[in-house]
């Protein structure tokens, strides 16, 4: 956070408040209409009604004080409306900002806000033997950005995929494999081949109970350790890595530091059952082994099936105690709203077992992504595969990319740029807790809120850099700026630029990486409302035309540093 920002003007008005007699809990101050200016609180309001006083009469008190107290002038106007105070920055502390940027480039913006604490993000969880659609794409990017803000602000995190290779699910697929399956044809196309037989047995499951059965009793055998059943499971793991490349390749997704999948706990399942039991929380109901939630309007949480499998819900436990014991002093799950329930029950009883209390323990819950045609579903073969779907999108940019630039080199990496900026930008531009509905045209567009045009915008600057370069004109950034008047537009741009530490931080702390999102989209309008008004390479006055110059290249900089949040790179020619 910017110390001329929030934090200043919070000290600022702690002091005016406690000169003038008065006291106050909580200093609120939010981002008024630009028209008002950068800052503005209702502390006069609060006050007034306190000490029964015109609130007007407060504020221009405070006012006053507050022009005594800013000797370093942050402030060029103070000013009070209806008993609110608005606070509008000094040319010269925008100015101060705009060489701040220049000087910490690639980490401006940054803050210690973390405090180097050790947290765990956890994300990407696809199951084996499964494509990866579209579904899938939505907890990668989410949880990427939410990793690349926590990093930015100071925290210390680690990330885990938590792959999902056990469960019954397996049990069904080992069956299915078994009765249907050939293995010189699963070899040559093993994820779309595994994904057909699995769909085959949900088919059958669904009209004969008995093939569930069936496959429990495959998936009991997997943890009882059946050589066949291990050997084919391994295979089937070897075969899904290979298919999950494609979000690190082609989307551009950090790997996970960590690779703990479901069936890494399968020895440290026992020892929560007997400390369960030993706690007086493991009860027996008709063969299953259970914790009864329903005081805490949680249901029962079914650990051991009747049929002696475990649950997902027992490996979640497993988990999340473990990772507390490698130090993680809180654990993030990017995982969809459908799974909130499970996730309350392991939460809760991992705080009544005394293992942490809550707040250790977030679920990032987002909704539903869809497609035009409707939702998906692995057991009804109506998927949409994230390979297919990226390609399309690629491809879609490579024709764009062709038609607004032919003469450009390297087409090909550039689209595949493009396409993953576009498709990480139209999902995390949506507040993550709602349901979306992908758009692949509205997305890949070079106009309106979409990361093609942010990532345009910042190409067009470097553009304009690179004729300022083959005019020989020099760049000077870091000198003293100190004109009598700005135009409207250069000063828009000055506070846009300033706002950015505050809106990481914001973003970071409410895990809401739409907010980025939004301000860029903001700052990119603002920026070519200032270009298309106010001359840069054609000014005639030297420092004036660096000053702007001086001005474009921060922008650039703060568009790539908020891109790099959202995962998304910055292209300088496209």
């Amino acid at each position: 956070m910017s110390e001329t920002g929030k934090k200043y003007l919070e000290n600022l008005l702690g002091q005016a408040v406690n000169s003038l007699g008065f006291s106050v809990s909580e200093i609120q101050i939010s981002t008024p209409e630009e028209k008002f200016g950068d800052y503005a609180t209702n502390v006069a309001l609060v006050l007034a009604k306190q000490a029964k006083k015109n609130p007007q009469e407060v504020a221009s008190q405070l006012v006053s004080k507050l022009n005594e107290i800013d000797v370093s002038k942050v402030f060029n106007e103070i000013s009070s409306v209806g008993g609110f105070i608005n606070f509008k920055l000094s040319a010269e502390t925008l100015l101060h900002n705009l060489l701040e940027i220049h000087k910490t480039k690639n980490i401006y913006g940054s803050s210690q806000i973390g405090k180097g604490q050790k947290i765990l993000v956890e994300y990407f969880q696809p199951n084996i033997a499964k494509p990866l659609h579209l579904g899938h794409l939505r907890t990668a990017i989410i949880g990427d950005s939410l990793f690349r803000l926590f990093k930015f602000s100071g925290f210390n995190p680690e990330s885990d995929t938590h792959l999902g290779d056990w469960g019954t699910q397996f049990g069904l697929l080992l069956f299915s494999f078994k009765k249907y399956g050939n293995i010189g044809i699963v070899e040559k196309n093993p994820i779309d081949e595994l994904n057909k037989l699995y769909v085959k047995i949900n088919t059958e499951a669904e009209t004969d109970p008995g093939v569930r059965e069936l496959g429990k009793a495959e998936f009991v055998k997997l943890e009882a350790g059946d050589k066949e059943n291990r050997d084919l499971w391994k295979k089937f793991k070897d075969w899904s890595w290979q298919e999950f490349e494609i979000i690190y390749k082609d989307l551009g997704v950090r790997r996970a530091d960590h690779d703990w999948p479901e069936s890494f706990f399968e020895d440290k399942m026992p020892a929560i059952l007997v400390q369960l039991k030993s706690k007086g929380l493991l009860k027996e109901s008709q063969g299953a082994q259970i914790v009864n939630l329903e005081e805490y309007n949680l249901g029962v949480a079914v650990l051991i099936k009747s049929d002696g499998g475990t649950t997902y819900l027992l490996r979640d436990l497993a988990t999340l105690i473990f990772r507390k014991s490698q130090g993680f002093v809180k654990q993030y799950y990017v995982v969809d709203v459908r799974q909130s329930h499970t996730l309350k029950q392991t939460f809760k009883i991992v705080e009544l077992m005394g293992e942490i209390i809550l707040k250790e323990a977030v679920h990032v819950a987002y909704g539903f992504l869809t497609l035009p045609e409707g939702a998906m579903s692995t057991r009804k073969g109506t998927v949409v595969g994230a390979k297919e779907f990226i390609a399309s999108v690629q491809q879609d940019a490579l024709e764009i990319i062709k038609e607004k630039n032919p003469g450009l080199a390297e087409k090909e990496s550039i689209s595949q740029v493009v396409a993953s900026g576009a498709i990480k930008y139209f999902d995390l531009s949506h507040n993550m807790k709602s349901d979306i509905v992908f758009d692949p045209k509205k997305a890949i567009s070079f106009e309106g809120n979409t990361g093609p045009y942010l990532q345009y915008t910042h190409a067009r600057i470097h553009g304009i850099l690179r004729k300022v370069k083959d005019l020989g004109l020099k760049i000077t950034v870091e000198q003293e700026f100190n004109f009598t008047h700005y135009k409207d537009e250069e000063m828009a741009v000055m506070r846009k630029l300033h706002q950015f530490p505050e809106i990481v931080e914001y973003a970071t702390v409410e895990l809401l990486p739409n907010v980025i999102a939004n301000y860029l989209f903001e700052l990119s309008h603002t920026f070519n409302g200032f270009y298309q008004a106010v001359p840069v390479i054609q000014e005639t006055n030297e420092q004036l035309k660096s000053f702007r110059i001086s001005l474009i290249i921060a922008t650039a900089q703060v568009i790539k540093n908020g891109l790099n949040l959202l995962g998304i790179e910055a292209p300088e020619e496209m």
